[in-house]
């Protein structure tokens, strides 16, 4: 049972990690089971919430909860059926998260507007599935799963798990060599939308929809010891192999769009698991906008100074021994 344990605290001890760089918060009890509210219909006496994290929504005036399952799966476990049975319990588990007044009581606030989300984080704990996870995941919902009206539930892969924690160890790299400068000086970037801008534009935490999109950013202070100083920067981590030049246009025209490109100050592009020619596949694609304007043009400049790099995958190497001793 120990070792079960232990094995299962390496799913948490990594989603803390995680999360709390994308400036999540957890609330609540962790690990605890609560009463079913859906008994005839569910056949459960409880529920499991292995963990609840709570971020502010960077548009509306509310909060999200996100009610985690959390799996440690060794590479032989991963199936199937382990991912099918997992889904349908947090499918059940969500539709009396939004019911339960136990469930509510020991994770909301009566004082704040929250949406209430489910998600499966599926920790591969020795590092060695190499199959196509989403292919299993689609075989393991050819049957509908039977998902409450309203509800949702995001999937977090092993392969999505370890680029998280690649550009998780890469922040704290930047933090760390003064490139990016304290947490209370940069935020995550939600553009402008319909007139309507973010609630807090220097304190955004990264939404789980952002988690899920090709690119997240960060927006930083160039010179946060200077108050009145509007000078910003900009870190684009990149999910994507980067294996096209085509690849990229839809991320320059983004930062075009938003005119990322005409008021930051600094540009870097970090891509986890590179193809070995994404850096050139990027430059290729500055090429082709640098040709739309004149070379004198400060954007040609801007262009010119946006910097692509590479950075390593990370790999979570946990010993269950060590996390039994804590």
């Amino acid at each position: 049972m120990a070792e079960t344990s232990n094995i299962a605290i390496m799913a948490e001890k990594v989603s803390k990690e995680i999360f709390s760089e994308f400036l999540w918060d957890v609330v609540g009890p962790m690990d605890t089971n609560w009463t079913c509210v859906k008994q005839d219909k569910h056949k459960k006496i409880t529920h499991p919430s292995d963990i609840v994290f709570r971020y502010e929504d960077p548009y509306e005036q509310k909060y999200i909860n996100i009610n985690f399952d959390l799996k440690s799966y060794a590479k032989g476990s991963i199936t199937t059926t382990s991912v099918r049975t997992a889904l349908e319990s947090l499918a059940m588990a969500s539709e009396c998260t939004q019911l339960s007044a136990e469930w509510q009581k020991n994770y909301q606030s009566k004082a704040m507007n929250t949406d209430i989300i489910s998600a499966l984080f599926v920790y591969n704990h020795d590092n060695s599935f190499d199959k196509n996870f989403e292919q299993t995941l689609q075989e393991a919902t050819k049957r509908e799963i039977p998902l409450a009206v309203g509800s949702k539930i995001f999937v977090f892969s092993p392969r999505k798990i370890q680029y998280l924690i690649t550009i998780v160890n890469d922040i704290k790299v930047l933090r760390g060599d003064e490139i990016l400068p304290n947490k209370k000086d940069y935020t995550f970037y939600y553009p402008t939308l319909d007139r309507k801008p973010t609630r807090n534009p220097w304190k955004s935490s990264a939404t789980i929809e952002m988690l899920f999109a090709t690119w997240q950013i960060i927006k930083y202070k160039i010179n946060p010891e200077e108050v009145d100083s509007n000078d910003f920067g900009i870190i684009v981590f990149y999910s994507k192999k980067g294996e096209s030049q085509e690849e990229f246009q839809y991320l320059i025209d983004y930062l075009f769009h938003y005119q990322l490109i005409s008021l930051s100050s600094k540009i870097i592009v970090r891509i986890a698991n590179a193809d070995k020619y994404a850096t050139t596949n990027f430059n290729s694609a500055i090429d082709e906008y640098k040709i739309q304007f004149d070379a004198k043009d400060e954007i040609v400049t801007k262009l010119n100074n946006i910097q692509c790099e590479s950075i390593t995958s990370i790999v979570k190497d946990f010993s269950e021994i060590e996390i039994g001793m804590e």
